[in-house]
């Protein structure tokens, strides 16, 4: 039950911040920022991605290893690219997300996931 409460309670902390991003994307408010070779719509389109897609199918436990990283990758950039110059304040909530979802990735879905049931039917 712990890893459904923790998995559950992170990714909808998460989604608060992809909603917001996912509404601009609709709208066509795209933000300046780009990542590697990547123009500024696809760079938001990965972040809404990694920010609200990816962790609803976690809070569920489909895929949850899987749909951890591009969460995992996004925030190491965030922390350690974005805010790396900032003082802690504001990287303090990119590490705890970071933190939180690398325990996820390392201990599982646990045992009340979509995961779980799916392997215990094969």
């Amino acid at each position: 039950m712990a890893l459904l409460f923790f998995r559950v309670v992170v990714s909808g902390a998460l989604m608060t911040h992809g909603y917001g991003k996912f509404m601009r994307l609709l709208e066509g408010n795209i933000w300046g920022r780009t990542h590697l070779f990547f123009n500024e719509e696809i760079s938001m389109s990965l972040v809404v991605f990694s920010e609200f897609i990816c962790p609803m199918f976690v809070a569920i436990g489909l895929g949850t290893r899987l749909f951890t990283i591009p969460i995992i990758y996004m925030f190491v950039v965030i922390v350690f690219d974005v805010h790396l110059e900032d003082p802690f304040t504001k990287m303090e909530k990119g590490l705890l997300f970071l933190t939180s979802y690398v325990t996820i990735f390392l201990l599982g879905p646990g045992k009340f996931s979509a995961d779980n049931q799916i392997s215990k039917k094969s």
